[in-house]
C-alpha cells in the first residue's frame, strides 16, 4: 500500500510468520497446535503465552465450580444474616463434593499435564527473559502432553489482563524480582502463587527470573479466590513453610485489593504466618490499597513501568524506521496529549519526520499499547480486515501499535453521516471477522454479555438475586441473545470513538482493538451488540432510531426489542465501569433504555397529548409509576400498560413529581404523555408545544441561586446539576445535616422549605408545590383532573385538585391520615388498581385498551421486568408465574 510516495509494509496477516489472530478464545486443541508451531518457529514469547494459557485451562479443569455453587457460596457468606451464611457454608460443602466427582478419574492425567506445562512455562519464561534467546530445555514428554491437551474439551482460553489489557512486560517482572532480592535472603525456598487468570501468566515468569539469579528452590502455584486448595497444593505450601520459605503473590495491578487479600488469607489458612507472604505489585495508582497492609510488599510504581521506555522519542524513531524498512530515516517528537486512564493501555502522540530517497514526509501518529505477543497482534488482524474503517496502521513492535493520529469528532449536524459510518463498520466487521460458532455459552462466570444482562436484572429478585440469576435469568438472557451468525465484535462503539483524520477526512474507528477480550470481558459475538453500543449514550433521542433503521436497511435483518434492550443495558454497564459516564448519566440512560423498550411493546393506541380539554390523570413518579429495584427509577409493564389504557379511553396522563424537568420530559416523549409538573411545581412541560416554563418568581429564582452558592462552598456536599429550578443536594450519608439546612433557611430568610428524602435534601421556594404546578398545567392544556395518584406528603396538594384520589399501599402515614383511599397493591400495581376504579375495569381488560399480543420472547422479558410491580410482597407469585412461563416456552 502506498501513502504519498512512501511504501509502508502491509499489515495483513500472512499464512506464515508471527501469529496474529482476530479471535483469541482458543480451545485447548487449538492452543496445543499453535504452541507446537510457535516452538518450531522459535517464537519463545508466543510459546510462553500459549503454554501459560493452556496450563490455565488445565488448572481450571482441576478446580471446577459445579453448578456455580462456589459462586453462590461467596455471595451468601458475605451476607449479614446467620441463615444466609449457613446456607453459604452448605453450598460450599456441596460444591466440594461435586468438585471431586467432576474431576474424577481424569485427575491423575490432568495433574501430570499440569506439571509438564508448569515446567515448560518456567523454561520458556527463561528464554523470554534471556535476551540472547537461549533455546529452552523443554521437559521430557512435552510433545505427548500436547496431544493429551487436545482432548480437554470445548472450554476456551481465559485471556490474561496483564499482557492483553495492561501494558505489563517481562522486564517489569525482572525489576520486581531484583527489588525483592535486594531485601531478602537467597537461600530459603520460594513459592510463587499467581492469582488466576493473570497469575497463570505472571507466576512462571517470576519463577524464571528467580532461577536466573541463582534461586534454585522455586515452586509455582496458582489460586482462584473462593476455590479450595487441592491436597497436593496444600502440601506444597506446607513444605515451603516448614523450610522457612517465602510466598510471593502476584496478580494484575490492584484496585481494591480484594482478590489479593483473599489469596493472602487463604495462604494463612494453611498455617503460613502473614510475615512469610510478600505481594509483588505493579501499581497504577499512588500506592497499594489499604486492604493489603497486612502483608509485605514489593512495588513497581506506574512511572517506573517498562512501557514508558517504549514510548520515548528515540524508541519510537527506531521502531518506525524498522517498520518502514531500509532507506528510511525517522525523527520523532512527542506531542502533548492528555491521558488519564492508567488501567488501560498507554497512548502517546508523536510528530514524525520521515526522510527517504523520495523526500521528506511529516506525519502525526499514535503509539499505543495493544498487548504482548500474539495477544497484541490481534490489533493487526483487525486493522488488516477493516482497512476502510481503521486508521492506517504502520506495524506492531514489542507490545505497541503504531497508527495514524485521528483528531476531531463529528459535529451534531453530522448525525446521519455518523449513523452510516457506525452501521457500515458494524456490518463490515461482522463479515470480515466471522467465526464458525458463538463460544459465549461456554463462558459462564466470565461475564459474557448474556451473563452481565442477567446480573443487571437480578436485583429484581431482591436478596435472592444470585439465585434468580442462576436459576432463571441466565437461561432467559442466553435465549434472547442467541446469534446464528457469530463474529468477533468490537465492544467499544460509543460514538465518540469515530473520528476524522482531518477537517474533511473520512470518519475512522479510533479504538478498534482495545475492548475485545479485555479485562472487562463482556464478550459477545453478535454484531447487534456493537450497534447497541453506539446507541447506549446517543447524541440525540433520534439517533438510536436512525441507527436501527440504517442497520435494517443494509442487512435486511430486523432487530428485536428484547435483544436490543439487553445489549443496551450491558453496554451502559461497561460505560459505567470505565467511568465514561457519570453515575447519574448511567442511571438516566438505563431508564431510557427500559422505557424505550416498554414504549415499543405497549405502543400508544392513539395520541391524546395533542388534544385540548380531555380529562387529566395526575400521576406521581417515585413510588407510583416508577420504582428503583434495578438501581435506577423506571416503570414496569404494568405501569406502561396503565398509561396505554388511560390514553385509549381518552384520558391524558400527566406527571406531577419532584424529579427534574429533564426526567419528566424524557418520560413524556417516550410514553407520549400530555405534559408534566416537575421539581415540586417549580417548572412544567407541555408536550404538545414542546415548551417548558419556569413557574418561579424573581425572588424565588434569587433564593435558589443563594442556596446553590451556599452549598457549593461545602466541598463534601454534592449539588445535583440536573435540577435547574429547585436545589437537590446530598452529603456522603444522604440528606444534609440539620445544622446546614437551618443555615440555608436563615440565609434565605425562611423563604425556602426543605424536603428530606432517603438519599438527598431538596430545597423548594415557599409558595410552590405540586398543587400550584398542577393548576398552572391545567390552565395551559385545559381539562379537569379526573384522577390523581400519589404516595407522599408532597402529593397531598396535587391530590386536592382531583375528583378521584388514590394512594398505593406503600403510601406514607401523612397520606393515610388525610383520608386518601389506599389500594391493596403497591407501586405500579396500586396505580393499576386506582385506574381500574376510574375506568371501571383493569387496564388492558377491554377491547378498546386490550393488552397487545406478545411473542414468547416478549412475554418472558416483560414477566421479568414485572417482578417488582407490587414490591417484595408480590415477588413470590410473579416469580412462580415466570417459572411456569419458561416451562411452557419452547420457541424464542
Amino acid at each position: 500500500m502506498s501513502y504519498e510516495g512512501l511504501a509502508f509494509r502491509d499489515c495483513s496477516v500472512a499464512t506464515s510468520g508471527p501469529l496474529a489472530p482476530a479471535d483469541l478464545l482458543y480451545t485447548a486443541g487449538a492452543l496445543a497446535n499453535l504452541l507446537d508451531q510457535a516452538i518450531r518457529d522459535t517464537d519463545w514469547l508466543d510459546a510462553y503465552l500459549l503454554t501459560a494459557g493452556l496450563n490455565q485451562m488445565v488448572e481450571d479443569h482441576l478446580h471446577p465450580d459445579p453448578l456455580q455453587l462456589y459462586r453462590v457460596a461467596d455471595f451468601l457468606c458475605e451476607r449479614r444474616s446467620t441463615a444466609a451464611r449457613f446456607a453459604g457454608t452448605l453450598s460450599r460443602r456441596a460444591a466440594s463434593t461435586l468438585h471431586r466427582s467432576a474431576v474424577g478419574r481424569s485427575a491423575g492425567t490432568l495433574w501430570h499435564l499440569h506439571d509438564l506445562l508448569t515446567a515448560a512455562s518456567i523454561e520458556l519464561g527463561r528464554a523470554v527473559l534471556d535476551h540472547a534467546n537461549a533455546e529452552p530445555r523443554l521437559p521430557n514428554g512435552f510433545d505427548a502432553a500436547l496431544s493429551t491437551a487436545r482432548v480437554l474439551g470445548p472450554d476456551v482460553l481465559r485471556v490474561p489482563s496483564c499482557f492483553r489489557s495492561f501494558d505489563q512486560h517481562p522486564d517489569d517482572i525482572v525489576e520486581l524480582v531484583r527489588r525483592f532480592l535486594d531485601d531478602s535472603e537467597h537461600s530459603a525456598p520460594v513459592c510463587v502463587i499467581g492469582v488466576r487468570t493473570s497469575g497463570s501468566y505472571l507466576a512462571p515468569l517470576f519463577a524464571a527470573a528467580l532461577k536466573a539469579t541463582g534461586v534454585t528452590a522455586v515452586s509455582v502455584l496458582t489460586y482462584r479466590p473462593g476455590r479450595p486448595w487441592q491436597t497436593r497444593e496444600a502440601k506444597t505450601v506446607r513444605n515451603v513453610m516448614a523450610a522457612g520459605g517465602t510466598f510471593l503473590v502476584t496478580d494484575d495491578p490492584p484496585v481494591s485489593g480484594t482478590a489479593l487479600s483473599r489469596v493472602g488469607r487463604a495462604i494463612e489458612d494453611l498455617g503460613v504466618p502473614a510475615g512469610a507472604i510478600v505481594l509483588l505489585l505493579a501499581l497504577t495508582g499512588a500506592g497499594a490499597p489499604p486492604t493489603l497492609d497486612r502483608w509485605g510488599k514489593v512495588c513497581l510504581p506506574w512511572q517506573e513501568w517498562n512501557v514508558h521506555d517504549r514510548i520515548t522519542e528515540a524508541a519510537v524513531a527506531e521502531a518506525m524506521t524498522g517498520l518502514l524498512g531500509p532507506g528510511h530515516a525517522v525523527v520523532a517528537r512527542n506531542r502533548p496529549w492528555a491521558q488519564t486512564d492508567r488501567r488501560g493501555h498507554v497512548r502517546a502522540r508523536f510528530s514524525v519526520k520521515i526522510t527517504s530517497s523520495g523526500g521528506v514526509v511529516r506525519r502525526q501518529i499514535v503509539v499505543e499499547g495493544a498487548g504482548l505477543g500474539y495477544l497484541g497482534r490481534h490489533a493487526m488482524a483487525v486493522a488488516a480486515a477493516l482497512p476502510a474503517h481503521c486508521p492506517r496502521v504502520y506495524g506492531f513492535v514489542d507490545g505497541m501499535l503504531y497508527r495514524d493520529w485521528t483528531s476531531g469528532t463529528p459535529s451534531p449536524h453530522c448525525e446521519p453521516e455518523l449513523a452510516q459510518a457506525v452501521t457500515s463498520y458494524v456490518v463490515d466487521r461482522s463479515h470480515a471477522l466471522r467465526v464458525a460458532s458463538d463460544p459465549t455459552l461456554l463462558l459462564r462466570g466470565r461475564q459474557p454479555a448474556w451473563e452481565v444482562a442477567a446480573m443487571l436484572l437480578s436485583p429484581l429478585f431482591g436478596r435472592l438475586g444470585p439465585v434468580g440469576q442462576t436459576a432463571l435469568l441466565e437461561r432467559i438472557t442466553q435465549n434472547l441473545t442467541r446469534v446464528d451468525t457469530a463474529s468477533v465484535t468490537d465492544g467499544q462503539t460509543h460514538v465518540r470513538h469515530w473520528q476524522s483524520t482531518g477537517p474533511t477526512g473520512p470518519l475512522r474507528k479510533a479504538n478498534f482493538h482495545q475492548q475485545s477480550f479485555s479485562n472487562l470481558e463482556l464478550t459477545c459475538y453478535d454484531p447487534v451488540f456493537d450497534l447497541a453500543g453506539a446507541a447506549a449514550d446517543p447524541p440525540s433521542d433520534d439517533f438510536e432510531r436512525t441507527l436501527r433503521h440504517e442497520y435494517e436497511q443494509r442487512t435486511g435483518v430486523r432487530i428485536d426489542h428484547e435483544r436490543w434492550l439487553l445489549y443496551r443495558l450491558a453496554q451502559l454497564w461497561r460505560l459505567d465501569r470505565t467511568r465514561e459516564l457519570s453515575r447519574d448519566q448511567f442511571r438516566d440512560r438505563s431508564a431510557d433504555a427500559v422505557h424505550d423498550y416498554l414504549s415499543a411493546v405497549f405502543a400508544d393506541l392513539g395520541s391524546t397529548h395533542g388534544r385540548i380539554g380531555g380529562p387529566l390523570c395526575a400521576i406521581d413518579l417515585d413510588g407510583v409509576l416508577e420504582t428503583d429495584p434495578l438501581g435506577y427509577p423506571c416503570t414496569t409493564p404494568t405501569g406502561a400498560l396503565t398509561l396505554r389504557s388511560l390514553s385509549a379511553h381518552g384520558y391524558r396522563p400527566v406527571l406531577v413529581t419532584g424529579r427534574s424537568l429533564a426526567d419528566t420530559i424524557a418520560r413524556c416523549r417516550r410514553f407520549n404523555l400530555a405534559g408534566a409538573v416537575a421539581e415540586y411545581g417549580a417548572a412544567l412541560y407541555d408536550h404538545r408545544t414542546g415548551h417548558s416554563t419556569d413557574l418561579r418568581n424573581s425572588a424565588a429564582v434569587e433564593n435558589m441561586e443563594q442556596v446553590r452558592k451556599l452549598l457549593g462552598e461545602h466541598g463534601e456536599i454534592e449539588v445535583d446539576e440536573r435540577y435547574r429550578y429547585v436545589v437537590r443536594a446530598r452529603s456522603r450519608h444522604g440528606p444534609l445535616p440539620e445544622d446546614l439546612t437551618s443555615q440555608v433557611a436563615s440565609v434565605t430568610k425562611y423563604s425556602v422549605r426543605v424536603i428530606s428524602g432517603e438519599g438527598q435534601s431538596d430545597f423548594v421556594p415557599v409558595g410552590i408545590d405540586k398543587g400550584t404546578g398542577l393548576r398552572e398545567l391545567v390552565g395551559r392544556i385545559a381539562g379537569p383532573v379526573a384522577l390523581a395518584v400519589g404516595d407522599s406528603t408532597e402529593d397531598l396538594a396535587m391530590l386536592a385538585e382531583a375528583e378521584i384520589t388514590r394512594a398505593p399501599r406503600n403510601a406514607n402515614a401523612a397520606v393515610r391520615a388525610a383520608g386518601i383511599p389506599v389500594t391493596r397493591g403497591a407501586y405500579q400495581s396500586g396505580l393499576e388498581e386506582a385506574c381500574a376504579d376510574l375506568l371501571g375495569h383493569r387496564p388492558g381488560a377491554c377491547a378498546r385498551c386490550q393488552r397487545p399480543e406478545m411473542p414468547s420472547r416478549t412475554a418472558v422479558l416483560c414477566a421479568v421486568l414485572e417482578l417488582r410491580a407490587d414490591g417484595m410482597r408480590g415477588l413470590a407469585s410473579r416469580a412462580a408465574h415466570l417459572t411456569m412461563l419458561l416451562a411452557r416456552t419452547s420457541r424464542w
